[in-house]
Parts: C-alpha cells; structure tokens; sequence
C-alpha cells in the first residue's frame, strides 16, 4: 500500500476517533497529544506532501476540505496544524535537491512544524523582527550564527519536532528550521486565551540557539526595490482559519440537531405542544445549517483560487495576478463567515433552553472558539481592503495578514 492510499483509506475512522471526547478534553484543558499522534501515525500529517516524497498529493482544496472535517472532530487539533501545513506548501515550492530531500523525507516520517513568527511589539504584518541571527566565526558554531529572541502566537509549536524561525540577519530575514530539543529553545504555555487555548499557543523563547547553514530556510532582503515578486502564503493561512471555523459550524449544527431531538419540555405558551414541530426552532436549526454548508462552498472557492496561484509557484512561476486573486477571495470569505458564525453560535442556546447552559454540556465552547479565531485579524479592516479595491483599485496589503 502506498503512503497516499493508506492515508486516505485511514481518514474516516482517524477523525471518528478524534471527534470522541473532544468536547470534554475541551472542558478539562487537556492537551490533545494522542490525536496529533493519531495523525502521525495514519500519515495525514503528510496529507498535502508530493506523491513522488511519500505525501497524500492532496491540492489546496483537498487539504482544506479535510481541515473542514478536522475542525468538525476537534478544532483545536485542527489549528494545531496550520503552521505545519503552511511549511509543507512552502517544501514543494523548493527545487529538486538535498534541501527539498532533507524536510520532505521529515514530513513524510511524521513529523511537524511549528512556527515562531510573530512578536509582542512591533506592527503585525511587517518583515522587521527583534529576532536576530548574529555571526560565529569560530568556538562551537563554526561558520554558523546564533538565534536569540521571543515569539509569541506559536501556535502548534509545543505540539511539534521542529519550529520555523523569522529573524533578522543584517538587513535581511532569515527563516530558519531547528528542532525543539535544540539547545537554547524554549516553548512556553502562557497564553489563556477563552478558546482554542489548547492549541499550543504560547511563547518561544530562543537564547544562543545554533544555527547552522544547512538550518536556513530562506533569505529575503528587507529592503530591495527591484527584488523579484514572491509567492504571499496568507492566503492559505488566512482561509486555513475560515476553514477551522466551518467546522465549528457543522458541529454547531450537530449539537442543535441533537438539542431539539432530546428536548421533551416546552412552554405552555410555545407554538407547538413538542419542541420537534416547533417551528422557530426548527427555523433557527435551518439558518444554522444554512450558515454552515454557504461556509463550506465559500472555502472551497476560495481554495480553488489560491491553489491556481500556488501551482503556478511550485513551478517557479509568481502571477501576481493570481495571488492577489487569491487573497481576495480568502478576504471576502473572512468577512462573510465571521459575520454569520458568532450568530449561528449564539442561537445554539435558543433551541435548546437553559439546560443549554450546563457546564458540562460545554456548547459555549463553538462561541468561544469562533470568537478566539476571527480575532487574527480584523475582519473591519478585510472589508475596508476589498471596498478600497473596488473603489480606487487600491492593491490588498501583501502580508501574511492578506
């Protein structure tokens, strides 16, 4: 059996044993580390890796259609990821080579990437990083350099082998892969988030860790005029969270379902004597459902455009007419589902009661996690973006952001 062929035949029951408990290791504040490791082991984590390096060969729109069904199981497995599969995309974009041999045999073994990008001060968006990669020519590193700073938002990193580092190295960014069990590296679990606070979110901190040439990912100068266009990944990113808050949805919808179907109490005063054949909750249950699959058709839109961009970059061609269709559809999805899913996860507690409310019943979590997820990035400022396109033809921000 091939790697792709085990991985799909594994997918179905790999999720149906994920969805099992997920609610309450939710409520407990439990980490997730026996379905990371279920993905491992089913070979999904390699799901979007090249066939020819041992990968499941899925598109953009296959990955996130599965990130759709991940969510739906346990979004916080399913955010855990998105750094990984990001790093994946950018492997297959590499030439033919050691470098593309060396990460692709590493995915297609199981193991994932983390991310320390982010920082606490500075502007969101931009390529200038406290990080810094500073030069060793002699004692342990040789003709290497050591990587101090700290990250925050790393999510999925405590979760994972190696993290990817941007940091400054003179007047350029460099992203750098080391493993975690390096020297000098260190994964925090201080963010409290009110959601998806299982994910692995916290702070990396870096102190001296060595770098060594074969560590260095990419090189991007910061302020070259006439440096050539490149492939922009926020489109993935960005529709990656679109994606995990469609599964939310479904699972929204699930739980409504199963709300109405259980419930035998109603009031007196209610417009049908059982809540089954009440009509404003089968209505509510119907806008739901409805919120959920315009969610799931609007992904795969949208991940058809960035699939058409990111094929034309693993062939070494950037159309920057294709990315920033791409980015504009990830944009427009942002502005539509943040809109109608914090609603659709509010109304789950208006179908079913105050019993609704129980603690142990954990139904706030979909609002939570939703809430915690469009917080990324301003959903105001997307729609501010596409309206100054339209209007002025003013270009979208060219940053992970978009």
């Amino acid at each position: 059996m091939t790697a792709a062929t085990r991985i799909v035949a594994d997918r179905s029951a790999v999720l149906g044993e994920i969805g099992e408990g997920a609610a309450e290791r939710e409520r407990r504040g439990k980490d997730p580390h026996e379905q990371i490791q279920l993905l491992r082991d089913a070979g999904l984590t390699a799901l979007s890796l090249d066939a020819a390096h041992g990968g499941g060969d899925a598109d953009v729109v296959e990955l996130l259609d599965f990130i759709v069904d991940l969510a739906h199981a346990d979004p916080i497995v399913a955010h855990i990821l998105r750094a990984h599969f990001w790093f994946v995309e950018q492997i297959k974009r590499l030439p033919d080579g050691p470098v593309r041999e060396r990460w692709s045999t590493e995915i297609a073994h199981g193991k994932i990437f983390g991310n320390a990008s982010s920082e606490r001060r500075g502007t969101a968006g931009t390529r200038r990083f406290a990080t810094r990669l500073r030069t060793v020519h002699d004692g342990p590193v040789g003709d290497g350099w050591l990587l101090t700073g700290e990250k925050f938002y790393s999510t999925g990193t405590a979760f994972a082998d190696y993290v990817a580092v941007q940091a400054a190295l003179d007047e350029s960014v460099a992203r750098v892969v080391v493993p975690l069990d390096r020297a000098g590296v260190r994964v925090l679990d201080d963010w409290d988030g009110i959601g998806q606070h299982r994910t692995g979110t916290g702070s990396t901190e870096l102190v001296d860790v060595v770098v060594r040439p074969t560590d260095v990912l990419s090189l991007t100068a910061t302020a070259a005029t006439d440096a050539p266009p490149v492939a922009n990944d926020g489109p993935l990113l960005q529709l990656f969270l679109q994606a995990l808050i469609t599964g939310i949805l479904q699972s929204v919808t699930d739980d409504a379902v199963e709300l109405v179907r259980g419930r035998i109490r109603t009031f007196d005063h209610a417009p049908a004597a059982e809540p089954r054949h009440d009509p404003v909750l089968l209505q509510t249950i119907g806008e739901v459902d409805a919120a959920a699959t315009v969610a799931r058709a609007a992904v795969r839109s949208a991940a058809q455009d960035v699939e058409r961009a990111f094929a034309c970059a693993r062939d070494g061609v950037i159309d920057t007419d294709l990315f920033e269709q791409a980015s504009l559809a990830a944009a427009r999805v942002k502005v539509h589902v943040d809109r109608v899913a914090l609603p659709a996860a509010t109304s789950l507690f208006d179908v079913g009661g105050a019993s609704a409310a129980s603690r142990t019943r954990n139904l706030d979590r979909h609002w939570r996690n939703i809430r915690t997820i469009t917080l990324h990035n301003p959903t105001s400022y997307k729609a501010i973006a596409i309206g100054d396109l339209l209007v002025n033809e003013t270009a979208l921000p060219a940053n992970g952001y978009f």
